[in-house]
């Protein structure tokens, strides 16, 4: 007698920003999505590398400014996307400028958003990441 069974399981999320404030907030949203986990944060470019290869997540919110001067949030993606080829990617910012945008797009983020209008977007973008509805 066989079956098939498919395994749920929530859809992962890394978080990287430089600022505690927001990266809590993030965190906060994220977490009231139904079916969907935030599996890590940093706020510097080596520990969101070493952690999202760690935590191999589906998606990653990543502030393109870190708390250090070793990368920004488009190096960490360029860096893992070899290792994680098919997460999806959020790319955050309080500059947005057509070169941050190109920047993003070439790393492979699907999504560019401006921290200070739409930041409230992002529970949204996630439910139809998690759906599997593809915005492009």
């Amino acid at each position: 007698m066989g079956y098939n069974y498919v395994a749920e399981r929530d859809m992962k999320v890394f978080v990287v920003e430089d600022s505690a404030a927001v990266r809590e907030r993030l965190v906060e949203m994220i977490r009231e999505l139904e079916d969907v986990e935030v599996v890590g944060e940093a706020a510097t470019y080596d520990k969101a590398v070493a952690g999202i290869i760690n935590a191999r997540p589906d998606v990653a919110i990543l502030d393109i400014k870190l708390e250090d001067d070793s990368g920004s949030g488009i190096d960490v993606l360029n860096q893992v996307r070899k290792a994680i080829p098919a997460m999806r990617a959020i790319v955050l910012s309080n500059y947005v400028s057509p070169q941050h945008l190109k920047a993003s797009s070439d790393a492979g983020a699907e999504f560019f958003l401006d921290k200070s209008s739409d930041f409230e977007r992002i529970p949204e973008i996630l439910a139809r990441i998690r759906d599997g509805v593809h915005a492009r």
